[in-house]
Parts: C-alpha cells; structure tokens; sequence
C-alpha cells in the first residue's frame, strides 16, 4: 500500500533542493539550456543627419553638416546579459575594377564605438540592446570613414567616390562569440545630400548574405 506522506514529503523534500540548485546556479543552467544570442541589426542605415558645432567657434554656416549610419546590437535573450561585450572589424574587401571583391589585408581586428561615443565605454553589459556608431561622410569629406577607436597606418577601410568596401563585424563578449561574422557593403557615388532620402541613392549600405 503507498504511503502517501513518505510520497508527499520526498516530493517536497526535491522541491526544496531544485529551489537551492536554481537560485545558486540557476543563470549557468539557463545559460546552458538557452545560451546567450546577441544579433547586429540595421538601425539608420539610410543616414542619421547630424550638425557638428565647435565649442568657442563662431560659424557662420550653423556647423558642420554630417551623415552619421548607426547599426544596432540585439539581446535575443535579455534575461542573460552579456559582459564585456564589444564589436570588431574582422575582415574587409573591396570591389575591384572587374566588379568582384576581393580580401584586403588586415592584421589585427580593430573595435567600432559605441553610441554615444562621449559617454558608452569600449566594453559594455548589453542586457536588452546598443546602438554602434558604425561610419560618417561628412558634407566636404571626400570618403566614407568606418568609425573605430584607432585606425591602423595601412587602414584600407574608407570608401572613396566610385568605390564599394565590404566590413565583416563580429561581436566579442565574456560569455558570447559570434557564430560567423556580419557583413554589411557601402558603395558611394561620390555626391552628398543632407537629407536620408536623397542621400541613400548616392550612398547606400546593405546587408550581405555570403554563402
């Protein structure tokens, strides 16, 4: 005959103990059994118009005007935070005169900012999502400049009229790695506009699916 009490106390009595298991380990079980999932998404891609003003500078001209491109990163996951999180610049290639890309040379991965830049440290906790400040063309620039913390001497990465550079980004984090790296190509025309829509058919960032 079952002694429903032994029964009774053995369930509360496992209860007590997966209760003690969870609260000490219970972010490593969850991280186990859905691990961390960061994703870079397209956030002003079609251009964030933006007036530089110097502080103590009279101008006349209001300041200088500047396109700013945003990417966004992601938590899937926002119950498990991501420490020390950062995005690099892996890979470049450019097209070359016969349309195709090919690899440009990079000997050591080099971070992207984060948004803003004045204030956002290079190493962050992303508990739910970040804006990365990923390049700017200015009204008298002569190229697309990714933005990064420093700019190797033999940097191939700008983008100068008639040309077209693909950037492969991963994101680097002490419990997260990028499976593969995203891959975003801008190509300009060399003509600037101040204003997103006109500006997006002279210079435009798009997404790349490599197989």
């Amino acid at each position: 005959m079952i002694n429903w009490d032994l029964v009774f106390q053995g369930l509360a009595a496992i209860g007590t103990v997966a209760v003690a298991i969870l609260a000490i380990w219970g972010e490593k079980i969850r991280a186990c059994l859905a691990p961390p999932k960061l994703i870079i998404q397209p956030h002003t891609l079609r251009g964030d118009p933006t007036v530089l003003k110097l502080r103590g500078v009279i101008d006349p001209s209001g300041g200088q005007k500047v396109m700013y491109y945003h990417l966004k990163v992601m938590n899937v996951r926002p119950w498990l935070a991501v420490q020390n999180c950062r995005v690099l610049l892996k890979g470049l290639s450019r097209r070359g005169p016969d349309g195709r890309f090919r690899a440009v040379s990079m000997a050591v991965p080099v971070q992207f900012v984060w948004a803003p830049a004045e204030v956002t440290p290079q190493q962050i906790t992303i508990a739910k999502e970040q804006v990365l400040d990923f390049g700017r063309i200015g009204e008298q620039d002569v190229k697309f400049t990714p933005i990064l913390y420093t700019y190797p001497n033999n940097f191939q990465g700008f983008v100068e009229k008639d040309q077209a550079v693909r950037y492969y980004l991963e994101i680097e984090a002490s419990n997260f790695v990028s499976p593969k790296p995203r891959v975003f190509e801008v190509a300009w025309d060399g003509k600037w506009e101040f204003e997103p829509e006109k500006m997006e058919h002279h210079l435009r960032i798009t997404e790349i699916h490599e197989s």
